[in-house]
């Protein structure tokens, strides 16, 4: 076998041994999900006519021990204005995917109505790549078995939370929240950008929260792998 695939079934091993329990049902590509029983039962397509999605908070970065450790970036304002940009990649690339899906009966509206669902979101979390370690360990994995151990170890990861809410009650119907790594790749160049991965992964949100808003009730959107061969 290939060494860089053996470093990469040994990555994917690594991280499926610890991976947490997802949700179930339409919320299973994330890892905790609640929703009223009411909302289990309904069918987003059919109960509302638009969603709007909130401009998405960064607020509770700032509470990270990594956050507050980076003296020098927090004050040049750097890192807030990272979080920013990934927070606003998050609303447009969701409305996109919601907008772009087939089949969608949902308008992405700029305010909330009486039968929009509220879409509100916040990053928690955001921990970029170890670049330079990154580079070393992909650089190894082609030669040294299990190399690509080091690129697991040295990735990013980003966490979200988010709720659902009634436009015409102002109900909160469902909640969620879900923290990925890096995605996983024999040559990941992604994992030489600060935030390559976080981008990335923000991007498998948006697809798998469209899917979500079309999934019938009952259905399973299911979560997808860490590994990748794409690496780009």
């Amino acid at each position: 076998m290939k060494p860089f695939l053996i470093a990469l079934i040994a990555s994917a091993g690594l991280f499926s041994s610890c991976a947490p329990t997802a949700g179930s049902g339409r919320g299973a590509f994330l890892e905790n999900t609640w929703a009223t029983p009411e909302f289990r039962r309904t069918d987003v397509q059919q109960t509302y006519d638009s969603v709007y999605i909130a401009p998405v908070g960064v607020s509770k970065l700032s509470q990270q021990s990594w956050w507050q450790n980076q003296n020098t970036r927090v004050q040049s304002g750097l890192l807030q204005r990272d979080a920013r940009k990934l927070a606003s990649q998050f609303r447009s690339s969701l409305a996109r995917e919601i907008r772009a899906y087939p089949g969608n009966r949902l308008a992405v509206v700029s305010h909330p109505g009486a039968k929009t669902l509220i879409v509100e979101l916040d990053i928690t979390e955001l921990n970029p790549s170890k670049a330079y370690w990154n580079m070393g360990a992909t650089a190894a994995g082609f030669v040294v078995p299990g190399a690509g151990l080091l690129s697991a170890a040295g990735s990013g990861s980003i966490a979200m939370e988010g709720r659902l809410r009634d436009g015409a009650s102002g109900q909160v119907v469902a909640r969620f929240s879900d923290r990925r790594h890096d995605m996983i790749s024999p040559v990941n160049m992604r994992s030489y950008e600060w935030y390559g991965g976080a981008e990335a992964n923000i991007e498998i949100w948006a697809k798998k929260g469209a899917e979500f808003l079309h999934a019938k009730p009952g259905s399973t959107v299911s979560r997808s792998s860490a590994v990748t061969l794409n690496p780009f």
